[in-house]
């Protein structure tokens, strides 16, 4: 067989495996489908697969290999301090109110979403991989290592509190123990997150260590990802996923509010997927991968819609922020605030003005180590940015990092910001 055959029958192979498995249901915390008689199946096959390959995150050979090709982060020794003070990072006596929340306050973390928040292909070394889920490193609810290693939001968090619970500790799926209250879901579209909300709560209800009336708990709900990319391109109104979103977000920030007192959630809008598009000097599989894993962005059918599809991605980011502006979800002991850093978040260039791929999985769709990371400082920065004046496009890792000041020590909230 000629080379020039060779690559793309086994990208073909390869694509089809792991677009099949995000697709499917194949966890419980998605809802029953038409996939589900296949569940068991893939469910094996991905065991059988981290049997032979190993967990990624937890083999030193691994992440040599994604190192070499410049996907982790700048590791930090022991002679780099943590950016901020630790001075005054918990309050002395657990404060009775969500808006007078410090850092270390939080006592339990969680997250609600897609692949994104699952953490898949983080550490991925070939098409095969991107379905590994690394959650334990994932930027929102993954704890795995530390902030030196893994710059994710309960890697910082654990600083100033270290008694954090409930982040994810490692290459797990959420059928596994180890997955904690990270939830997220691969293929997982806005009608599946109020089931997800249900297993979330759940989940924490039942977890002997947490304290339910009076642990502060701050959970990460995002999602969108999936209806852009394979659902609303199929609808006679592309339109009407907007209206079913902005159901399925108040049905889950409700769900949360009458079930878990004591808790801050941070709303993150999806990025506006467009961005894929204007990706330059993609490999060859990433040609093959887009079209596959987001047809309606990417599918020649659609090119005349993109858009129309660019105008529902941005509204379906204002009605998520309108929903967080709701009053009915901002009370004394609990409170949304919508984190806005992927709005016009861009993947950044090479000094060659090149996309640069060091910050993307090898799908260039889901992120590498390096880009969660910065997601992670991003989400962070926006937690400690008045509401108001958070950052919108996201910020190069630890080139800026906030950091709580003797003239606000708490997490931002609209009541606390002073609007």
């Amino acid at each position: 067989m000629p080379d020039a055959m060779r690559f793309p029958i086994t990208a073909m192979i390869t694509i089809t495996i792991f677009v099949t498995t995000f697709s499917a249901s194949h966890q419980r915390t998605l809802e029953r489908t038409a996939f589900d008689e296949y569940t068991p199946l893939l469910r094996q096959i991905r065991k059988l697969f981290i049997a032979v390959m190993g967990r990624p995150t937890h083999t030193a050979r691994s992440l040599q290999t994604v190192r070499s090709r410049n996907k982790l982060q700048k590791q930090m020794d022991g002679t780099i301090n943590f950016p901020c003070s630790l001075n005054n990072a918990r309050s002395e006596k657990r404060p009775s109110s969500v808006h007078a929340l410090r850092p270390g306050d939080i006592d339990v973390i969680g997250g609600i979403g897609d692949s994104l928040t699952a953490g898949f292909g983080l550490t991925a070394t070939s098409l095969a991989t991107v379905f590994v889920e690394n959650r334990g490193i994932a930027f929102s609810s993954g704890g795995q290592g530390s902030w030196r290693n893994f710059l994710t939001l309960p890697n910082i968090l654990k600083v100033f509190n270290p008694k954090l619970h409930g982040y994810a500790l490692g290459d797990y799926f959420t059928i596994d123990k180890e997955s904690r209250f990270n939830v997220a879901e691969g293929a997982a579209i806005s009608d599946n997150m109020p089931y997800m909300a249900k297993v979330l709560v759940n989940r924490i209800k039942m977890d002997p260590k947490v304290d339910l009336k009076n642990d502060w708990k701050m959970i990460t709900f995002s999602i969108g990802a999936n209806d852009f990319c394979t659902e609303m391109c199929y609808r006679e109104k592309p339109e009407s996923i907007l209206e079913d979103h902005k159901e399925d977000v108040i049905d889950v920030l409700r769900i949360l509010r009458d079930n878990l007192p004591r808790t801050f959630v941070n709303l993150v809008p999806p990025p506006n997927l467009e961005i894929i598009s204007r990706f330059t000097h993609k490999p060859p599989q990433c040609y093959v991968t887009h079209s596959v894993e987001c047809p309606c962005i990417f599918g020649l059918s659609y090119t005349k819609y993109q858009k129309r599809f660019g105008q529902i991605i941005r509204k379906w980011q204002k009605i998520e922020e309108d929903v967080v502006n709701m009053d009915e979800f901002d009370t004394d002991d609990f409170t949304v605030v919508y984190q806005p850093f992927t709005e016009e978040y861009a993947v950044p260039k090479t000094k060659e003005g090149k996309t640069d791929l060091s910050f993307l999985s090898e799908d260039c769709f889901h992120l590498s180590q390096k880009g969660n990371a910065q997601a992670a400082n991003s989400l962070w920065n926006n937690i400690m940015e008045p509401v108001g004046r958070k950052d919108v496009h996201g910020t190069m890792l630890f080139k800026k990092f906030r950091c709580p000041t003797a003239n606000h020590l708490y997490l931002f909230t609209r009541r606390n910001s002073k609007l």
